[in-house]
C-alpha cells in the first residue's frame, strides 16, 4: 500500500473545508437606497415575494430619511441603486458631471390616483381657505426650494391662474415639521405626501385643496450608478425582478376592480412603512406596469427650472437616461 504523506491529507482536509464553505448558488449583493414610503409599495412587494431571490440577488437595503442624499450616495458609488425624487438638485449634479443614471419608474402623478396633496388645515377651511384660488397672498409649505414640492406648488398654482409670485413659499425641510407647521397653522397650507394627505382628512383636522395627481408628472425614479449600470447582466436581473414587483402591485391594487391580491399588497406595505392598510388604499400612487417612464417630462421639468434660474443647463436625456435595461427586463419576462 502506498504511503499517505502529512501534507496529502492536510491538503485534503483543507480542500473538503474549502467545499463545506462555499455557499451553494451564492448571490449578488445589489446595495438598494429608499425611503419608507408608500411609493415603494412595488419594492416592498419585490422583496417580499422573494423576486431578487430568484434572479440569484440579495438586497442590502439602505433605508433613508430623506429623498437628495440617495441620489448623492448613488452619484457616488455608496449604493448602486436608488429609489428618489427628480429634483432641480439632481438635474445639476448630472450637468456637473455626476454619473447617476435614471432606468425606471418609481411612481408618478396620475389623474385619478393619489400621491402628493396640498393641504389647509380645517380652521383655515372654514374661514374660506377652500381651493386653490383662495391661496393668493398665503404661505405655503413646501421641503426644500428646488425640491419636488416647489415644481408642484407652481404647476398647482397654474391650475388657478397663480404663480410663485402670487404667494410666499416657506421650506420647511422636513415632511414631519411641514405637517406640524400646517396643521397649528403656521402656514397656510402645505404640500403633503402619502398618506398624510388622506390622513388629513381621515383624521379630521385637514382638508385636501388638490390632489397633485391631476398633473401628470414624472415625481420619482429608480437610479443606478455607473458601475452598476455598465455590470449590464446584474442590472438586468435585478431590474426584472423589480418589474415583477410592480405588475404585481399594478395588478393588485391599480386595476378597477382591485385584483385577487389586493389585501396581500395592502399587508405588504404596511409591513414597511406602519402604516394600516385602509390608510394605505387611499394614497395608492401610480406607476407605469413596466416601470418606464415619461423622460419627454423631464424635459419640461428642466426647461422649468432652468427658466427659474435653479439648474445650470438642461441635460439632454442621453447624459442621465437610459431604459435599454428596463426593455431588455421586460422583454426577458
Amino acid at each position: 500500500m502506498r504511503k499517505v504523506s502529512h501534507w496529502m491529507v492536510v491538503a485534503s482536509l483543507l480542500a473538503a473545508v474549502l467545499i463545506l464553505n462555499t455557499p451553494v448558488g451564492a448571490q449578488d449583493v445589489v446595495r438598494l437606497g429608499t425611503l419608507r414610503l408608500i411609493g415603494g409599495a412595488p419594492i416592498f412587494v419585490a422583496l417580499e415575494k422573494g423576486y431578487f431571490e430568484e434572479e440569484g440577488i440579495e438586497v442590502d437595503v439602505r433605508w433613508f430619511a430623506a429623498a437628495a442624499p440617495i441620489a448623492t450616495a448613488v452619484a457616488a458609488g455608496d449604493i448602486d441603486v436608488g429609489a428618489t425624487g427628480i429634483s432641480a438638485a439632481l438635474y445639476n449634479s448630472v450637468a456637473g458631471g455626476s454619473r447617476i443614471w435614471l432606468v425606471a419608474d418609481r411612481g408618478s402623478e396620475h389623474p385619478g390616483y393619489r400621491l402628493n396633496a396640498l393641504v389647509t388645515n380645517r380652521a383655515n377651511y372654514d374661514r374660506g381657505l377652500q381651493s386653490v384660488a383662495d391661496l393668493k397672498g398665503k404661505r405655503i409649505g413646501i421641503t426644500t426650494l428646488g425640491s419636488t414640492y416647489h415644481y408642484q406648488a407652481a404647476q398647482i398654482l397654474a391650475t388657478a391662474g397663480l404663480d410663485l409670485a402670487d404667494v410666499q413659499l416657506i421650506p420647511l425641510r422636513d415632511m414631519s415639521i411641514m405637517i406640524g407647521a400646517v396643521r397649528e397653522g403656521t402656514v397656510d397650507a402645505a404640500i403633503l405626501s402619502p398618506p398624510w394627505g388622506a390622513n388629513a382628512e381621515e383624521e379630521g383636522w385637514g382638508r385636501v385643496l388638490f390632489w397633485a395627481g391631476e398633473i401628470p408628472y414624472q415625481v420619482t425614479g429608480v437610479f443606478v450608478s455607473d458601475r452598476f449600470r455598465q455590470n449590464r447582466d446584474l442590472a438586468v436581473r435585478f431590474l426584472r425582478a423589480y418589474v415583477r414587483g410592480v405588475r404585481y402591485y399594478y395588478d393588485a391594487v391599480l386595476t378597477n376592480p382591485p385584483g385577487p391580491n389586493y389585501d396581500e399588497v395592502l399587508a405588504i406595505v404596511a409591513k414597511y412603512t406602519e402604516q394600516t392598510p385602509d390608510v394605505i388604499a387611499k394614497s395608492l400612487s401610480y406607476i407605469d406596469r413596466d416601470g418606464i417612464p415619461d423622460v419627454e417630462d423631464l424635459l419640461r421639468q428642466q426647461e422649468w427650472y432652468d427658466a427659474q434660474g435653479m439648474i445650470t443647463r438642461v441635460v439632454p436625456l442621453e447624459e442621465f437616461v437610459d431604459l435599454s435595461l428596463i426593455q431588455e427586463a421586460v422583454a426577458g419576462l
